[in-house]
């Protein structure tokens, strides 16, 4: 990967309800394209250094958004009114991006767990709005099902005390191989670790959404899947990505890697990605 001159940057937006939210970039003077990166949940965008520095490697600008509730941006942490705020403020943070960059440029969008959830379900909502989306460790379910008591528990809270916050039991450990990984997540003060019953409803049902709708998706898609994943069920994943029409669908899977498919000391995942990328700009 060649040496490339990055410029770091931050900014904020304005969406619905009075919220503001921040969101980071790595731009190069001249892109042959841009990535738009959606976290997970507890997450943040600043915790994506490393992929920005690597897209940079191939001329491409990145730009992370710190969902509502997450990170520096406005809002209850691990919460949302409804599931639609979130596509709603990654189409905001998209024209955002469209006044950065050259209008020729072309767009990617990058969605990692809950944010590869909101990926997909964007697309479903917004189809044609993106050159083409990466797809990392979607939360199409949980690694391990959530008992019935505790989902009736939420949609009776989810009506009564929408907002109530609830530890999202993310066990850091799980995320990745590499212990600098887990200690630097564990020790970040802008990982919140919690959820709300309306927020946990509102994706429980989306991610049922996402399976009927899926014919609406229309733009290539690259999966990244990791074969040891303790947080999201990576064979629900795969169930998905095979059923879909789209003609453009590659789908890797990392079979020793844990959730965070590009927190892993590994290469491959880097070669895959950025050969994907480099293959849709020719």
């Amino acid at each position: 990967m060649k040496t490339t001159t990055t410029t770091r940057g931050e900014g904020s937006i304005a969406v619905g309800g009075g919220i503001r939210l921040h969101y980071h970039t790595w731009e190069v003077v001249e892109p042959r394209a841009a990535t738009i990166v959606v976290h997970g949940l507890s997450d943040h965008g600043g915790r994506y250094e490393k992929l920005g520095q690597t897209l940079a490697g191939s001329d491409i600008s990145t730009f992370a958004l710190d969902l509502r509730g997450h990170g520096l941006s406005d809002g209850r942490r691990g919460h949302a009114p409804t599931f639609a705020s979130f596509l709603q403020d990654l189409d905001r943070f998209r024209r955002e991006v469209l006044g950065l960059v050259d209008p020729a440029t072309p767009v990617f969008l990058l969605g990692h767990s809950m944010g590869g959830l909101i990926a997909l379900r964007y697309q479903e909502e917004y189809p044609g709005a993106f050159h083409g989306a990466v797809i990392v460790s979607p939360w199409l379910a949980t690694a391990l099902p959530v008992p019935r008591w505790k989902a009736n528990l939420a949609n009776v809270l989810a009506r009564l005390l929408p907002a109530l916050p609830f530890n999202a039991d993310i066990r850091a450990e799980l995320l990745s191989r590499d212990p600098a990984v887990v200690a630097a997540y564990r020790d970040d003060p802008l990982v919140h670790g919690r959820i709300t019953p309306r927020l946990f409803v509102e994706a429980s049902r989306e991610m049922g959404l996402t399976f009927q709708r899926s014919d609406r998706i229309t733009a290539p898609l690259l999966f990244q899947l990791a074969g040891s994943d303790g947080i999201v069920d990576t064979t629900r994943s795969l169930s998905f990505a095979r059923t879909l029409r789209v003609s453009d669908v590659v789908i890797k899977v990392y079979p020793d890697f844990y959730h965070e498919v590009l927190n892993e000391k590994a290469d491959e995942q880097w070669a895959d990605l950025r050969g994907w990328l480099r293959e849709r700009l020719h």
